[in-house]
């Protein structure tokens, strides 16, 4: 003989042990006898339960495809596919699923149930399968919303820098061309329009009353200014008109972009949202309806049909082992078998206790609420289970779990239930749960601060970023050497000032000397006449060039300057922020690691005295 298994006898209840010899089992209250096949099916189905809690969804499948092959409509192991179909530990996760933003299956394993599930069972299968694939596209319209937020966000700050460089460009007011190229490009060409007549009303006079060498410095000067007016035109404001012409095109194909995105991201968060709460019905209504299933006729069916007997019930029958109902009326427990009765108190609070901690290791919250909700139903104040609730608020399946993710993402609780418990608690008890209800909410306000702070350096990053772009574009408002060195305009235009001062003071003293000896009948006017010009030619050529190509360049780079230092002054902002959030974070955390460490040893010794009595 061997030792004892964990089996019990179909007739009486009994333990069997192993008899290795003649490989049969025995019980040693009856004597009935059973060979190994007999109770493989139901071991099978435990260790595929494991394997699902454990998230070894590979073993799960492989032990549920074994059942198969002996009963390829065993309801068990098909439900039990399905969970690994998707990665859920149980139903409740299921639940959890429909609240999450992401899901995946393995439809080739959807597929095989749906073709292996007797009649009867099809429709439950189908729904479940109906859920996954809406689940799949819900998870599919997130990454969706994800990715046109994401776009929407790019193409709104491109718009924004757009809208900024094309509102420089039309501004009416200001100076020159980099303020309003059109308006600007205009006026040069009626201003050069009007130097070309006034040129003709000076020249032609002149060369009528013989004075030919007056009208030709005057005629020199005049084209020498229309055609540097011309080129300027056309080489540095024209670029400027076609560029901004381009740039309102851009913005108008970005503003189209925008609202198209905004307008397929408002329907696709809609549809998401209509998909989501279809989703949750069909979810709670399926769970409510698997529990009924798992828990009714269906369940011992599948059981019988896998192993020829019903192992997995809430209780059973102490003198034939028979399944018990529950009676709530009468308060009593009655064997469906041998019609035995029995009342709430024969069976003792710890089986159901065992069951609740059971639930709550694999994680099953749902279940393990129901388990500690029927202990409370007798005892209204029972410490172990309102423990419990505790736990399951935060879907913790330890205390030691709090004390070792104190900072741990993902951190939630339902302050409904755990309000539910601290009300429910005697007075003795119930500043257990008040300062566990404060260490959840610390907790949650260490996680959300956290957040914060991860919303910050998002924001401070976003800012870096454009500032990193203005100070690419800024390059781009240099005067650049042919040797390809950068030079300030702002230096340039000051050097520029200071030239056309200095060719401003001969050009006023050669002009005024000219005049003086044309006008007194001097001898040769025209030595003065021919300094003069080349200084006037370079008075006019550094004033041109000063204010039509250097000053909106400085203007340009003022603005950056501008604008950069506001954003520096923002990131210096968030960065105070931060680091105030981070002290204060550091100041929580520090705390609740001390008091939780606390309470989990204090937790420890009060359980130890509860079970101890």
């Amino acid at each position: 003989m061997s030792a004892i298994k964990k089996h019990q006898c179909p007739s009486c209840g009994g333990n069997l042990i192993v008899d290795n010899e003649k490989q049969m089992y025995r019980c040693t209250s009856c004597g009935s006898t059973y060979d190994y096949d007999y109770f493989r099916g139901e071991k099978l189905h435990e260790m595929g339960e494991i394997n699902l809690s454990r998230d070894e969804f590979g073993a799960a499948v492989d032990t549920y495809r074994l059942l198969l092959k002996k009963n390829p409509h065993d309801f068990l192991a098909l439900r039990g596919l399905m969970l690994a179909s998707a990665y859920l530990n149980d139903m409740d996760g299921l639940v959890l699923a429909g609240q999450a933003r992401r899901f995946s299956f393995d439809s080739k394993l959807v597929l095989e149930v749906l073709d292996s599930a007797s009649e009867e069972d099809k429709e439950y299968f189908e729904d479940l399968a109906k859920i996954y694939y809406n689940l799949n596209t819900l998870s599919k319209c997130n990454a969706e919303i994800k990715s046109l937020v994401s776009e929407k966000n790019r193409l709104g700050k491109t718009l924004e820098f757009e809208e900024y460089e094309i509102n420089n460009y039309v501004i009416p007011t200001g100076y020159f061309a980099e303020k309003a190229p059109r308006p600007t490009f205009i006026s040069m060409w009626i201003f050069d329009a009007f130097l070309f007549m006034l040129m003709l009303c000076v020249v032609i006079p002149l060369l009528a009353s013989g004075a030919v060498t007056t009208a030709l410095f005057f005629g020199f000067f005049f084209v020498f200014f229309i055609g540097f007016i011309a080129f300027m035109n056309m080489k540095e404001i024209y670029p400027i008109i076609k560029d901004a012409k381009y740039k309102g095109s851009e913005v108008n194909e970005l503003r189209v972009e925008l609202a198209a995105t905004e307008s397929k991201l408002g329907k696709t968060k809609a549809e998401a949202a209509e998909l989501s709460s279809d989703i949750k019905r069909a979810i709670n209504d399926f769970v409510e309806k698997d529990r009924q299933i798992m828990s009714g006729s269906v369940k011992e069916k599948a059981k019988e049909q896998a192993a020829g007997i019903s192992k997995i019930r809430k209780h059973q029958c102490p003198s034939c082992g028979g399944s018990l109902r529950i009676d709530r009326d009468k308060q009593m427990y009655h064997c469906t078998f041998c019609g035995s009765s029995y009342d709430y108190e024969y069976f003792r609070e710890d089986r159901i206790q065992k069951a609740g901690e059971t639930y709550l290791s694999r994680g099953e919250f749902m279940a393990t609420a129901d388990a500690y909700e029927f202990m409370l139903k007798k005892d209204p104040h029972n410490f172990l289970a309102l423990r419990g609730l505790m736990l399951t608020a935060a879907h913790i399946t330890e205390m030691d779990a709090l004390d070792r993710e104190i900072a741990s993402d993902g951190f939630s609780y339902d302050p409904k239930m755990v309000n539910e418990a601290i009300e429910r608690a005697s007075e003795e008890d119930k500043a257990y749960f008040i300062e566990l209800a404060r260490v959840y909410s610390e907790k949650l306000k260490l996680i959300e601060m956290s957040g914060e702070i991860e919303n910050l350096q998002k924001k401070k990053s976003d800012i870096n970023s454009i500032i990193a772009e203005n100070n690419a574009t800024r390059t781009d408002y240099y005067i650049i050497d042919k040797d390809g060195t950068l030079h300030s305009p702002k230096i340039r235009f000051f050097v520029l000032l200071g030239v056309s001062a200095w060719c401003l003071i001969w050009t006023l003293f050669f002009g005024s000397a000219f005049i003086k000896t044309y006008v007194s009948g001097y001898e040769n006017p025209e030595i003065f006449a021919t300094f003069f010009i080349p200084c006037a030619a370079a008075l006019l050529w550094s004033l041109g060039y000063n204010f039509i190509v250097v000053f909106p360049r400085m203007r340009k780079l003022h603005n950056f300057d501008k604008i950069n230092s506001k954003l520096y002054a923002e990131v210096g902002l968030v960065e105070e922020e931060i680091r105030s959030l981070d002290k204060k974070s550091a100041n929580i955390l520090k705390e609740l690691r001390i008091s939780i460490h606390d309470f989990v040893r204090k937790d420890r010794q009060i359980i130890k005295g509860k079970r101890g009595n």
